[in-house]
């Protein structure tokens, strides 16, 4: 059975789409260098069944909050780029490029989008404008860049959508219909730590959709897990609202037991949280008509921040497909690895397995070689069309 693409599974309705998000390596890293990054990161989330992944464009964001950084900035290499070594690594696994339209000038990003599209073979972008409405900015817009990838590169895109934005000024719902018009085909938020203001933007954004007689597009639900007060800074620093009572819960020890045990660790607490905030989402908003997916980023170096963003990831599919309630599963490859000068480097073996409720290796691993599912190289997710049995 042919695999959809990226750009195909994030438009289709019928089933959630799941993202990981990362960053290329620090500006200047060789090839060398570079590789190493992917296979780092692989090695260490190769299991995770994702459509694709998000690869970061980080940027200084100057002027656009008071807040001191609490991290310097450092800037990293080409998204685009990385995106592609990604995908080599990865078995296949094609990457949602997110790119800062107005930094470059726009001859500058012109050349970098079709370079991007020609030669690295990147097709989904997310195009990002500028931080702050208080600086001119010498880049192309937003429609220019949408006009350029959809007309002539043949290529497809999405935007930002931050939820505290439209719990401001109300608009953010018609915002997102006016990209819709220049071709954005999903949209993705930016990291939760309120439900409310994104159970709002949805079901008002599917409220306007069906006024309008426009079919909504998808929308993924980004999440990153925090066990460090300077990681909760960043957080905010980067403009996400994260209530009092989210923070007290996560680091307090007078965290209310029955809801947060003092036994977890805060990273722990913060998954939980994050978990029954995209449960309650899937629940507030069935009834938008709005297609929904999720996303894990994790912001951090940390191993424990690290390991909780893979256990995040895995809580809120499981969440998000038993949501459906019906039938799915997952397909468990080994792929060919040309860097292995083995005699079955050119075998492939796919293992598949029907679960109701379930993920291959939890509970239902009968008639599933161990070997090969530890050894699993590419998990591909199948979800939605599956007859009951």
């Amino acid at each position: 059975v042919k695999m959809a693409t990226l750009a195909e599974t994030l438009a289709d309705p019928s089933r959630p789409s799941f993202l990981f998000g990362l960053t290329p390596p620090l500006e200047g890293a060789s090839d060398e260098e570079t590789l190493q990054h992917a296979e780092k990161f692989m090695n260490k989330s190769r299991s995770l069944a994702v459509d694709g992944y998000i690869v970061y464009d980080i940027q200084d964001e100057e002027g656009r909050t008071e807040m001191a950084r609490p991290f310097p900035f450092r800037k990293l290499g080409d998204p685009a780029a990385f995106a592609t070594v990604l995908e080599r690594v990865s078995g296949g696994r094609a990457s949602v490029v997110y790119k800062c339209v107005a930094e470059s000038d726009k001859a500058s990003f012109n050349e970098w989008l079709s370079h991007a599209v020609e030669k690295s073979k990147n097709m989904c972008f997310n195009f990002v404008g500028g931080a702050t409405h208080s600086k001119e900015y010498k880049g192309p817009t937003i429609p220019d860049a949408a006009d350029l990838l959809t007309k002539q590169l043949k290529g497809h895109f999405g935007g930002v959508t931050i939820a505290e934005r439209h719990e401001k000024k109300g608009n953010e719902h018609e915002t997102l219909l006016k990209k819709q018009s220049l071709g954005a085909e999903w949209f993705i938020t930016q990291a939760i730590y309120d439900q409310q203001p994104t159970i709002k933007l949805i079901n008002d954004y599917g409220k306007l959709c069906k006024e309008r007689n426009v079919k909504p597009v998808k929308i993924i639900l980004t999440f990153a897990p925090c066990g460090r007060e300077k990681t909760m800074n960043f957080i905010k620093w980067l403009g996400v609202r994260v209530p009092e009572w989210v923070e007290q819960r996560i680091f307090s020890e007078d965290a209310t037991p029955a809801k947060t045990p003092l036994n977890k660790s805060p990273v722990e607490r913060s998954v939980d949280i994050l978990c029954d905030m995209c449960e309650d989402i899937l629940e507030q908003t069935k009834d938008s008509g709005v297609p929904l997916g999720v996303s894990v980023e994790s912001v951090s170096i940390f191993k424990n921040e690290v390991e909780a963003a893979h256990e995040l990831f895995r809580r809120c599919q499981h969440i998000a497909l038993d949501f459906f309630k019906r039938p799915w599963r997952v397909n468990v490859e080994l792929i060919d690895d040309k860097n292995r000068k083995t005699n079955d480097a050119k075998k492939k073996t796919n293992v598949a397995k029907t679960t109701e409720g379930g993920v291959l290796g939890e509970n239902s691993t009968r008639n599933i070689n161990p070997l090969i599912t530890t050894l699993a190289a590419v998990v591909g997710l199948l979800v939605g069309r599956l007859a009951k049995p």
